[in-house]
């Protein structure tokens, strides 16, 4: 009895103990950088039944303890404070961000070329031909100019700038408006560089001088050089797979493979400038190419001829080159046509050589577009499935699909559907109960991939668990394996300066006009299924959206970080209305495939 009794004491001194509600404040992390923002959100989870105030402002929290807030942010070093509340006591957490300054108004009375507006800001060679563009702020009302080294100089005129649109908080959100907001003292200007400059790693000046004369100097500019056209200098591509970007970064523009080799013009801070044809320019980082032997020339290649001959299931295009050549294939949004353009081209080609029993090409036609580009036109009698363009010597084979033969009765038998849980080795968005994205996205696929099995389908999945899968290898693990279709699974998360309290649910995505019609019909039935905002449909630049082989989308079914929606990807039973929403929607879509 004395010993039920000790027990007893104990567990009511522990009931009278408790501690204080936790606190766990998931994003942003300590010391997390925070780009220029006036509003952005935060997120956790306190002890469930808690009332929780972020900096003095009451903040809701979901039946799961779980929060998210989106609160006023200040430049600079900026401080979190929470406190949490409830029958224990009280309980309360900092949390240190720095947050980048914005475009912002500088005082007329002061000189001062403002620290780290200058662009450019990094190493630069520009051949002849090219303008030198500088920009930086200081104080407005005053007289600018900038010089390469200590010579002369040029102009520079102010200029009202309009704080630059965030591209990603425009797209996470339903305004189509840009802030507007005109910031004055940003002077703008610029030379044309004619090559006989001399300049080699010369330093960019900046000058400001108020009405008074007193004038300012800025040394800390980026070093500029003349790029020697004379001697052509060209690299090859090293890594498996390089990405040429349309500017140094920013979007995918093409992925060129290992061997190829390119014709550098220029040099952009960690980004070579690649030179594809009189008009054509695109940019690659340095560490994807290595520098051939000065000397070493690659002479515009020349277009022969074009052979298709028939596929098992569609046809396959020769275009016989003297050497490979850099090119871009364009799928037609008919769905039965396609553009190809190579580019340091040029065509001396008389036949195009058809095979007879090849039904699936209609027509092929060339035209040289200027001195170093060729495109080619092809129309098809079929509608186009994928396609797949590699080297084969000096001969570049583009093996064009035809869609499978669907059985309307048995649409999924015998088809091979490949499925990418998104994330892994990183975790992806993490929730306020820091629900890692990478693993609702594996037992989503899962579930999919057995409602796909139990029809008659083979299913690849690019990984499993937790193993590590790098995301250039999953479409190439989904086109060796010879997938018919690549549905890529994740979870949503905001850019920071976004709202997610006022733009989430489901997305869908797809970059080829294939697989337009697979993201339609899987969208179609998010809105009949999932009791969620409709966040969009969206033509996605997006690596596993750009596979060429098959109909390929990716689809975001709901926000991991908004409270609600966590909970609910938490459930199994939403879990599987999702997996069966996707099925469906690939079931339609296989259904109107003719």
């Amino acid at each position: 009895m004395r010993k039920i009794s000790i027990i007893l004491s104990l567990l009511i001194a522990a009931g009278w103990a408790r501690s204080a509600p936790q606190i766990d404040l998931v994003y942003p992390p300590e010391g997390a950088e925070i780009g220029p923002v006036a509003w952005s959100f935060i997120l956790g989870s306190v002890t469930p039944g808690s009332q929780l105030s972020v900096n003095g402002r009451k903040t809701e929290v979901y039946k799961t303890g779980a929060f998210l807030a989106y609160i006023p942010f200040d430049p600079g070093e900026f401080t979190i404070q929470l406190s949490a509340i409830d029958a224990s006591g009280i309980a309360t957490l900092e949390r240190r961000v720095s947050v980048a300054l914005g475009k912002r108004t500088i005082r007329p009375d002061s000189l001062c070329i403002l620290h780290g507006s200058l662009d450019p800001n990094y190493k630069l060679s520009l051949p002849a031909g090219e303008r030198l563009y500088v920009s930086f702020q200081g104080t407005p009302g005053c007289k600018a100019s900038f010089s390469v080294g200590r010579a002369s100089g040029w102009p520079m005129t102010e200029q009202n700038v309009a704080i630059e649109p965030d591209d990603k908080i425009l797209a996470f959100s339903d305004s189509a408006a840009a802030d507007t907001t005109v910031v004055p003292g940003f002077y703008g200007g610029s030379c044309l560089l004619t090559g006989e400059e001399g300049w080699e790693n010369q330093r960019v000046y900046l000058y400001l001088v108020d009405r008074e004369g007193n004038a300012v100097i800025d040394s800390t500019g980026p070093v500029v050089g003349n790029w020697d056209e004379a001697g052509q200098v060209f690299a090859r591509v090293s890594d498996s797979l390089a990405v040429l970007k349309t500017a140094p970064d920013l979007g995918y523009e093409m992925f060129m493979p290992l061997g190829m080799v390119l014709q550098i013009c220029g040099i952009h801070d960690q980004y070579y400038r690649l030179k594809l044809s009189g008009t054509k320019e695109a940019w690659v980082k340095k560490s994807s190419v290595e520098l051939l032997p000065a000397g070493k020339i690659f002479r515009t290649a020349k277009l022969a001829v074009v052979r298709t001959a028939r596929e098992a299931r569609g046809s396959q295009l020769s275009i016989v080159l003297s050497r490979p050549s850099v090119y871009q294939v364009f799928p037609g949004a008919d769905g039965r046509s396609l553009k190809v353009v190579l580019y340091d081209v040029r065509a001396d080609m008389d036949w195009v050589r058809y095979d007879p029993a090849d039904g699936f090409v209609n027509d092929i036609r060339w035209r040289q577009v200027d001195s170093r580009t060729v495109e080619l036109e092809i129309s098809l009698n079929n509608k186009l499935w994928g396609y797949n363009a590699s080297y084969q010597n000096n001969s570049l084979a583009i093996s064009l699909k035809a869609p499978p033969d669907i059985n309307k009765k048995s649409q999924f038998k015998g088809l091979k559907i490949a499925l990418d849980p998104g994330h892994s080795p990183d975790n992806g968005a993490v929730g306020p109960l820091r629900t890692l994205e990478k693993d609702i996205n594996w037992q989503i696929t899962q579930r999919l991939g057995r409602m796909l099995k139990q029809e008659g389908a083979l299913v690849l999945y690019t990984r499993e668990g937790s193993e590590e899968a790098g995301i250039y290898q999953r479409p190439g693990k989904a086109a060796g394996w010879g997938a018919d279709l690549l549905v890529s699974v994740h979870n949503n998360a905001s850019p920071d300066g976004a709202n997610p309290l006022l733009n989430s649910g489901y997305s869908t995505y797809y970059y080829q006009p294939y697989s337009r019609g697979l993201a339609e019909a899987v969208h179609r039935q998010f809105q009949k299924s999932l009791p969620l905002n409709d966040h969009g449909l969206f033509y996605g630049n997006l690596v596993l959206c750009r596979a060429t082989e098959f109909p390929s989308i990716l689809v975001e079914p709901a926000f991991i970080i908004v409270p609600r929606e966590e909970a609910l990807l938490l459930d199994g039973a939403f879990q599987e209305r999702i997996a069966r929403a996707i099925y469906a929607g690939i079931k339609e879509f296989l259904l109107n495939t003719k």
